[in-house]
């Protein structure tokens, strides 16, 4: 088990929705729910961490029970021609 982001999500948070749900970090990144969870949970900027597990990771909010899988979002890199 190793943490790989630790720090505080951007804006305000409802907690677990669907695959389609991003969670930004205050850093830039991004990370998107990898499995359908459903929990409500509001808070504004909560801190949070990534841990990486056997073969995927999981988001874990501070005052949330639970932990949902999720996968980074990587930067789109255009080409300047």
């Amino acid at each position: 088990m190793k943490i790989v982001e630790d720090g505080t999500l951007k804006g305000t948070f409802k907690g677990f929705k669907n695959r389609d749900t991003i969670f930004i970090f205050t850093n830039g990144s991004k990370w998107q729910q990898d499995e359908y969870k459903y929990h409500y949970h509001f808070s504004h900027r909560p801190h949070a961490k990534v841990i990486e597990k056997p073969g995927y990771f999981v988001l874990e909010v501070d005052g949330m029970k639970d932990s949902v899988k999720v996968t980074r979002i990587r930067k789109q890199v255009f080409d300047k021609r």
